[in-house]
């Protein structure tokens, strides 16, 4: 009777012809021909004389699918044409529900439908990928604390300006998403009003076309501008810092503004960096409603990942996307290491492996993150306190309010599991993580000298 052992030992020389026409070991990787990575992921066994093939996760599923489906079916023919049958499903053990069970008959060559994963999330605002085409935000992920600013941007995108006419400024880093932000307002508006009542733009480019026939034309062309334009949007209004003239043309135009028009701004820095424009129009920006969308967490940019590789039908396990997205707290340079990773394994035939996404990220494009002892170290700063101190055992409430809030901290930048976390605490037990994480979470919803003291050291840690 054939055993899995055998079977492996009769595919794997097949396989391994296959992959090496292509040159055999990755070029200047040193890494295993790509036939021995891929189809030593795969988990064979046999059952009634039919082979089953479990997936490690479903990215992997579609992988397989897409490339090597073919491949391996024509190989498993040629070697034991007997085999009654294939059937995929998902790896032992694995998550259950991300593949569906399906018959694959002897030498078919039909695609198996690559599984579709869900990735839920209870504080999620954005729609599912289910929701409808037109829904412009729909691909702009957040928790609860950026929901507010979407939530802004939504009814002012769908109801227009609000009733005391005030302007709608976004502020925040670069990366937290507020192009995008503008865009699916853009989107939304132009849908409503039509894309000629809208203007979305740089605000030096604009403000340096408003101004180029001198001050005195702004008031008289303000009215034929709000004519035409209903809702007007401004991206990098820090570009208008120094820039004088162009400011005082801004501020001219808004006050021609009639009623009903809607005026949206995105500023790169955080609110109080609006006092480095002129005081005529920053007034007239801090008289409106200031929103700072802060970076986005880790939990956040992890659905971003799962969903951008699911999108690029790449076949990454979440444990390499938790380590791409403990790299950066930048949705643009995720961006670019998600199009380094696609580069690569499309050269080289196979998904990456862990070693290879290390060289991938030293090659630049991402920022160390700061790890347990660094961010022990702004804690233990901010309640003017020893590091040693925090990690040790000693029972004083400060020590021990700063310890909770160091682990807090840790578990949501860093994404440990709880026993990691009491390992890097000292060798604490993971049930005392949680009673600290359950606490200060707690504690942010009761207690607003927490609250404020928590929301500065977790936007100071990088």
């Amino acid at each position: 009777m054939l055993t899995v052992e055998e079977l492996k030992q009769g595919l794997r020389p097949l396989l391994a012809g296959e992959t090496g026409s292509r040159g055999g070991a990755d070029a200047g990787t040193g890494a295993a021909p790509s036939g021995g990575a891929w189809f030593d992921a795969l988990a064979l066994r046999l059952e009634d004389g039919r082979l089953v093939v479990g997936f490690p996760h479903s990215y992997f599923a579609r992988w397989f699918c897409a490339h090597k489906q073919a491949g391996f079916e024509s190989a498993l023919a040629r070697c034991f044409p007997e085999m009654p049958g294939i059937r995929y499903e998902e790896a032992p053990g694995g998550p259950a529900g991300l593949f569906a069970l399906r018959e694959a008959p002897r030498m078919a060559q039909e695609a198996v439908r690559a599984p579709e994963t869900n990735f839920p999330a209870a504080d999620e605002t954005a729609p599912d990928e289910d929701m409808p085409a037109e829904d412009a935000f729909g691909r702009f992920i957040v928790n609860a604390k950026n929901a507010f600013p979407l939530a802004t941007a939504k009814k002012a995108a769908a109801e227009g300006a609000p009733a005391d006419g005030g302007a709608l400024v976004f502020c925040g880093k670069s990366g937290t998403g507020k192009t995008q932000l503008l865009t699916a307002m853009a989107a939304t508006l132009a849908r409503r009003l039509g894309p000629e009542a809208i203007t979305l733009c740089g605000a030096a480019k604009f403000c340096g076309a408003l101004d180029e026939g001198g001050a005195a034309p702004v008031q008289g062309r303000a009215e034929g501008f709000w004519h035409k334009c209903h809702a007007l949007l401004l991206d990098d209004m820090q570009d208008l810092a120094g820039e004088t003239r162009w400011q005082r043309s801004l501020a001219a135009l808004m006050d021609g503004r009639p009623a009903g028009r809607l005026l949206v701004f995105a500023h790169a820095g955080p609110a109080r960096e609006l006092a480095r424009l002129v005081a005529r129009l920053r007034s007239r920006l801090e008289s409106g409603l200031v929103l700072e969308l802060l970076e986005p967490d880790l939990d956040v940019r992890l659905r971003y990942l799962q969903r951008a590789v699911r999108e690029r039908e790449l076949p990454l396990t979440r444990e390499q996307l938790l380590y791409l997205a403990q790299r950066c707290v930048q949705f643009s340079l995720l961006q670019g290491l998600l199009r380094k990773v696609e580069a690569f394994a499309q050269l080289n035939g196979r998904p990456p492996l862990q070693a290879d996404l290390e060289n991938i990220v030293r090659t630049g494009g991402s920022v160390r993150p700061a790890g347990c002892r660094e961010i022990v170290g702004f804690v233990a700063r901010g309640f003017n306190l020893r590091a040693e101190d925090v990690l040790g055992t000693r029972r004083r409430p400060d020590l021990v309010l700063a310890r909770q809030v160091a682990m807090y901290l840790c578990r949501r930048k860093l994404g440990l599991s709880y026993p990691e976390l009491g390992r890097a605490f000292g060798g604490r037990d993971h049930s005392t993580v949680i009673h600290a994480v359950k606490k200060i979470r707690k504690l942010l919803d009761t207690d607003k000298v927490v609250h404020t003291l928590v929301t500065e050291l977790e936007n100071t840690v990088p």
